[in-house]
């Protein structure tokens, strides 16, 4: 081919732990903000998926945003968040961060996920314009009721400006109370794995004209939630629609006490040439998160 490959360096990571302490003021989050951004300086993706990233306006009108302070803190040129979950849209009493908020006054307060870049966005429609990723709801509940069950899910679609134009998707899929754990009991094992089933069907349902059915290739990462031998990850991706899963060596438990629940995967496998993966496993990343962040290095074309 006339082009040579596209070699990029793709973390994912969920910051769970790091949302948790994103909520006080803003020098006892100063610490968590300096671990994250020594952990990426460290790995220095090209692009980087995180899940559970938080922001909040203050009492004096003042945005404290773990986006920004990841983007300017690693110099990414292109940065994305796509909310899930705020106050304004979500207020839940059961949800003690949101009355401790606005007894603090704060404006707003919501979660979600972004997606940083060293590489320009492009249009979906035209790869030689710039763009703007979207952000698109795959599950949200009638209520919100202050637990994980009904946790809105979103995935952000983007395309990169460099040829090969990859897409690139960032998704974090639900888990559900009792699924996990020494208590954890069949029916919400069940139950969160036709959760996921369903999850997963919308985001190739979107995609599935556009860029599998014309062999585009697209990057997808993010927290699934979900074992790679999971149906929604081995059957639907792998099986059913011939995607690469970048397999860690070695293939190690990206959460605490979980299992494998962050993954990256590509389509199509004739246009991956080649890729290695690793789980990074070292103090500051145990310090950032209770997930453990995946990174790739692959060629495509």
């Amino acid at each position: 081919s006339a082009m040579p490959p596209l070699t990029l360096r793709i973390m994912t990571l969920n910051l769970g732990g790091g949302v948790k302490n994103f909520t006080g003021s803003p020098e006892t989050s100063a610490g968590k903000i300096e671990a994250i951004n020594q952990l990426i300086d460290q790995i220095r993706p090209d692009l980087l998926g995180v899940q559970e990233i938080a922001q909040y306006i203050d009492a004096d009108g003042i945005m404290h945003s773990m986006v920004h302070q990841i983007r300017d803190g690693n110099r990414f040129d292109q940065s994305y968040y796509g909310e899930t979950l705020s106050i304004k849209k979500h207020l839940q009493i059961r949800k003690d961060l949101m009355i401790k908020a606005i007894f603090n006054d704060w404006w707003d307060w919501s979660k979600g996920n972004a997606l940083f870049s060293k590489l320009p966005f492009s249009r979906l429609s035209d790869s030689s314009k710039t763009g703007v990723p979207r952000n698109l709801p795959i599950y949200q509940p009638l209520v919100y009721e202050g637990t994980r069950n009904t946790d809105p899910r979103y995935v952000i679609l983007s395309r990169l400006k460099t040829a090969p134009f990859p897409y690139v998707l960032n998704l974090h899929l639900s888990t559900l109370v009792a699924e996990r754990g020494e208590n954890s009991w069949q029916d919400a094992m069940d139950a969160g794995r036709a959760t996921r089933q369903q999850q997963m069907g919308k985001v190739l349902g979107l995609i599935e004209e556009h860029i599998l059915r014309q062999q585009k290739p697209v990057i997808l990462m993010g927290d699934f939630n979900a074992q790679p031998d999971e149906y929604s990850l081995q059957g639907m991706l792998e099986y059913e629609n011939n995607f690469v899963r970048l397999t860690p060596n070695p293939d190690r438990d990206t959460h605490v006490h979980a299992g494998r629940l962050d993954h990256i995967y590509f389509f199509p496998r004739n246009r991956l040439c080649s890729y290695t993966c690793q789980v990074i496993d070292n103090e500051l990343s145990h310090r950032v998160s209770d997930h453990l962040p995946v990174v790739a290095n692959l060629e495509i074309e």
